[in-house]
């Protein structure tokens, strides 16, 4: 009997202790977007980010060189002209600081209007890279990702 009760108290604990690092208030880190075209998941790269916890604050840099190095670290996702890509946060950022911006090359750097958290593959074809920061009240982060249009 003891020792049922000394394992469901360390089994408690330390689910307890998972809840502090998995769940949203105690996280360390800034949400990371899920970006979908479609039913396909788009796999994105986090770069540089503060964030101030509940139990701990930290600034992490990320040794990337621009974003196009970012999205280096996914194969692009094959995406039909015109077509939706959609970029939800489980944790929505503060209004307004949300802001894509679209890379062909480091000379060719675009803003991107989103709408109801989407935005629209170019018609032309060729590889496109994109770029999001956001800010929320504990801090901010910033991702890459990359598409093919084919």
């Amino acid at each position: 009997m003891i020792i049922i009760r000394r394992i469901l108290t360390v089994s408690i604990i330390g689910l307890i202790i998972i809840g502090f690092f998995v769940f949203e208030p105690f996280r360390s880190e800034p949400p990371s977007p899920t970006v979908t075209v479609g039913k396909t998941k788009i796999s994105t790269t986090q770069g540089s980010y503060c964030w101030n916890g509940p139990i701990s604050a930290k600034c992490v840099d990320m040794v990337y060189t621009s974003p196009l190095d970012m999205a280096k670290k996914h194969t692009p996702t094959s995406v039909s002209p015109g077509e939706e890509i959609k970029i939800d946060f489980r944790k929505d950022p503060i209004d307004e600081s949300l802001i894509v911006e679209q890379w062909i090359d480091e000379e060719n750097v675009n803003a991107i209007q989103m709408k109801d958290n989407s935005i629209v593959a170019p018609k032309e074809k060729g590889v496109y890279v994109y770029y999001i920061t956001a800010d929320w009240k504990q801090g901010d982060g910033n991702y890459a990702f990359s598409v093919v249009v084919e």
